[in-house]
């Protein structure tokens, strides 16, 4: 636990090491630049702001474009701000894609504490905005720590709900204590010491005199450490840099409650550590792509409307003395109205350029061979850049082990089955240490807020299964296989174990589908056939009629046997089948006597 006296000491530093580069401007707080608070803190924040680069969609990178690229005009940096596309936004999105397949529910399971109703309830239901903990890891965590692999996870406490207590207001201490996950960016850790304390500057502003009047531009800080959260405000004048200090929260967990969100680590020279995303090794690459995707939007510009020339007709204009315009000039001077050029407009108000014809000895521009034409560029470069952009996307794609449909690292014709299993090998092992420190994460704040809920240190809450294996192919690759395992003649349960893996990955994601999946796939056992293959059973009398039924209408049998009973998908499997089967017999018509019986059975 730090006293008030160390936290002060703390502040001191962070403030002398920020107060020359936090301004007031027009009312406001504004930075002027990145302050050095540690080792690595700038590093953590550029980091951050490059991956950003990529990873928000309509935000113009500043920083990329600031210098205009060699012979580049001002008019054209500013067309290209204007009119600024994210083209490698994807890339980031199929790179989360790839990241977040752990978090599929079929990947990992949670065991939850006995006789622990309250805790069970409230990470399932008490978490604003996401209701619940898995909810908020599942769309938060995997996308702050992709951007901000040095930011913090913790807690804060949601304010009590307000009763009258003889009059007065007071927070009602009846009520168990309501925690909330709570995200501090990398650039707001301005004091970190590792298992220890946390100082954090939040977005909230104090108000303060500044310029002899009230102004919210105060600095606040949070500090946590193993018993305490405070809450640290400036107040008095802004010069001054006084401030408050309030214990907010004695949680008396015993424990520093804060997380690095974490990714590749690293340690720096006075041995602290220091995280890199996954992702910021995609981001040289990504760069490159997307101001040469830009700049090719400036030239493809330029290259669809092309310059035009064709004859124009010589300035006549006389001024008042009745000097007319002689080759551009009056006297000595040039004219006024041609400013020089000689012809009437040189260019017309479609930007067309005027060519002077022949005039006595005066070849003129007696070089055009037409009298109107079109001045176009080539588009080799175009093409060429075109070419660049693109390679640098696919680049970081296979950097990213991002093996996608519309890309070539998957599907050619001279690929190997060795080299795609070596493939499917490095990206599990890329994706694997990322998706353990995402479910770190998830655990934490599993962990964190049940002892703050129950306010007993030694509280065990629920604990995770951590995923262990994962399936990158898609819905196609899985099709390809089962194509190939029936042209093989591969035995009937691995052509079954395909088609069940294809319908998990097609329907993961809704779990009445995946029940009704796996009923289908454990009752149809004409499921792994082919057509001919089911027409050449029948015919040898392999095959009952009921079988056909079930094989053709599965999908709608068992929606009529929902309808007839909701709580069907939650009965046993071994129940279910029987009722599918039922079912099936039930609206089967009798089979036709077969051939053979009427044979046997012939003359009675």
């Amino acid at each position: 636990m730090k006293s008030q006296e160390e936290i002060r000491s703390i502040l001191n530093g962070v403030v002398s090491n920020s107060k020359d580069l936090y301004i007031v401007k027009d009312g406001r707080g504004i930075w002027k630049d990145i302050p050095s608070y540690y080792n690595g803190y700038k590093e953590a924040v550029k980091q951050s702001k490059r991956i950003e680069t990529h990873a928000n969609v309509d935000k113009y990178p500043e920083a990329l474009f600031a210098k205009r690229a060699p012979n580049q005009e001002a008019e054209e940096a500013e067309y290209v701000k204007a009119n600024y596309k994210n083209t490698t936004h994807p890339v980031y999105m199929d790179y989360l894609s790839i990241t977040t397949r752990g978090l599929q529910d079929n990947n990992w399971s949670i065991i939850y504490p006995k006789e622990e109703e309250d805790y069970n309830e409230y990470i399932t239901n008490g978490i604003d905005v996401f209701k619940s903990v898995e909810d908020y890891v599942k769309g938060i965590v995997p996308t702050v720590r992709s951007k901000d692999a040095n930011g913090v996870m913790t807690f804060e406490i949601k304010p009590p709900k307000m009763v009258e207590v003889n009059g007065e207001i007071m927070p009602d201490d009846t009520e168990r204590l309501e925690p909330q996950p709570k995200y501090y960016s990398s650039a707001q850790v301005v004091a970190w010491e590792w298992n220890t304390y946390g100082m954090f500057e939040s977005y909230e502003k104090s108000v303060v005199e500044y310029n002899g009047k009230a102004q919210k531009v105060g600095r606040v800080f949070y500090f946590y450490d193993d018993v305490n959260i405070w809450k640290i405000e400036q107040v008095g004048k802004f010069i001054d840099y006084s401030f408050s200090y309030e214990v907010i929260y004695e949680h008396g967990l015993g424990m520093f409650p804060c997380k690095k969100l974490a990714g590749v680590p690293s340690i720096l020279e006075d041995g602290s550590i220091y995280y890199t995303s996954r992702f910021y090794y995609s981001v040289d690459l990504l760069d490159w792509s997307l101001l040469y995707s830009n700049y090719l939007n400036v030239s493809i510009a330029n290259t669809c409307f092309p310059f035009r020339w064709m004859v124009g007709d010589e300035c006549d204009f006389t001024d008042g003395n009745g000097v007319g315009c002689f080759n551009g000039k009056i006297g000595d001077a040039n004219c006024p109205s041609c400013a020089g050029s000689g012809m009437k407009v040189r260019t017309s108000p479609m930007k067309t350029y005027l060519l002077k014809k022949k005039t006595g000895q005066d070849e003129g521009d007696t070089s055009f061979p037409e009298p109107i034409g079109f001045v176009s560029p080539k588009t080799d470069t175009l093409e060429f850049v075109k070419q660049t952009a693109t390679q640098y996307t696919q680049d970081a794609r296979s950097m990213l082990h991002i093996h996608t449909s519309n890309t070539e690292v998957k599907g050619k014709e001279d690929m190997t089955a060795t080299g795609m299993s070596i493939d499917l090998k490095a990206m599990y092992a890329f994706v694997q240490p990322d998706s353990n420190q995402t479910f770190d994460v998830f655990q934490f704040l599993l962990d964190v807020i049940g002892k703050v809920r129950s306010e007993n240190p030694d509280f065990e809450g629920a604990k995770l299964v951590y995923p262990q294996t994962f399936d990158f192919r898609t819905d196609a690759d899985i099709l390809e296989d089962i194509r190939i395992a029936r042209d093989a003649g591969a035995p009937t349960h691995i052509i079954h174990t395909l088609i069940y893996q294809y319908i998990s990955s097609r329907f993961y994601a809704v779990m009445d589908t995946a029940k009704v999946s796996e009923l289908i796939t454990n009752a149809d056992r004409l499921l792994t056939l082919s057509s001919e293959e089911v027409v050449q059973r029948k015919a040898q009398g392999a095959i009952d009629n009921w079988e056909l039924v079930l094989h053709d209408s599965a999908f709608k049998l068992v929606n009529d046997l929902i309808d007839e009973d909701p709580n069907f998908l939650n009965l046993e499997l071994n129940e279910q089948i029987k009722r599918l089967e039922d079912k099936a017999k039930s609206i089967t018509p009798k089979a036709l006597e077969t051939s053979r019986d009427r044979l046997l059975n012939f003359g009675g």
